[in-house]
Parts: structure tokens; sequence; C-alpha cells
């Protein structure tokens, strides 16, 4: 199954591939400052792929908190696309199915989550086990380390 969607300028746009009905994946809702101000819907499939399509200087990448993963912007329209860590084959991420207005996700029951009390290695242990592979078509991007380094 493919859900794709884009930032609203169209310069990002991701498809992201799973085996599991929205419904099964479920869509978190973190309670964080950043992620509520958003107004972020996160999924992720640490069985399926997510593919990011756009150039380098399209994306523009926020780090904040433990520093353990890339914000990444539409550098054009602002929209919050989805959120990347790891380097090389190990790249994981989620998306926000609200930015990307991925419609699949949208009547999906949120799941309210807290991460504010996971310590630096729980959180990278957390994102490596639950987070999708990410794959960038952009050569530059792929190459690319996001998150703790």
């Amino acid at each position: 199954m493919r859900h794709s969607g884009e930032c609203h300028c169209g310069k990002v746009k991701v498809s992201f591939e799973t085996m599991k009905e929205p419904a099964a994946l479920g869509v978190r809702t973190c309670q964080c400052g950043f992620c509520k101000r958003r107004g972020a819907r996160s999924v992720s499939d640490a069985e399926g792929e997510i593919i990011v399509e756009a150039a380098a200087g399209d994306i523009v990448r926020y780090r904040f908190a433990l520093r353990t993963a890339d914000f990444l912007f539409c550098r054009r329209c602002g929209v919050y696309c989805a959120t990347v860590t790891g380097e090389g084959e190990e790249k994981r991420g989620s998306i926000n199915t609200a930015g990307l207005a991925i419609s699949a996700f949208a009547r999906i029951e949120e799941t309210p989550v807290r991460y504010d009390s996971e310590t630096r290695e729980e959180r990278i242990s957390r994102r490596r086990a639950m987070w999708t592979p990410v794959r960038f078509t952009d050569a530059a991007l792929n190459a690319s380390s996001f998150g703790p380094h």
C-alpha cells in the first residue's frame, strides 16, 4: 500500500509504503510544544519505507531538545513533512500525515504520546526499532547524516 503526500507548494513529496492498513498503524500525536503547535500527526512502520522526493536545497532541517533527529521542512512553504535520524542504510523516519495532507490517516483516532521522560539513548533506541527506513531521491540528501552524530 502506498500513501503519498506533499507539502503545500509541492516541492517536497513523500511516499509512505506499508503492508498495514492505516487503522492498524494508528496515528501518534506527540504532546511536546513543537508538535502541538504544528498539529503533527505522526505515522511510521518499521517494516515499511519512506521515500522523500526533494532537492537538497528545498529542505530545511531543524533539531531541538535532545538533538536526536532532524525535523524536515519545505524551504519554500514551511510545511513540517517528516522527521529523520541516522545515516546511510540506517536512516529511519516518521511522517507528518497532517502536513503532507495524506487523507487515509485523517479520520484515524489519535493516540497522544509523551516522550519527555526518555533519555537520549532511550529515544534513539525507540526510533531505531519503531521508525520507518527512509530513502531520498536526491543524492546529496541520501548521502547526508541525520540526527545524532
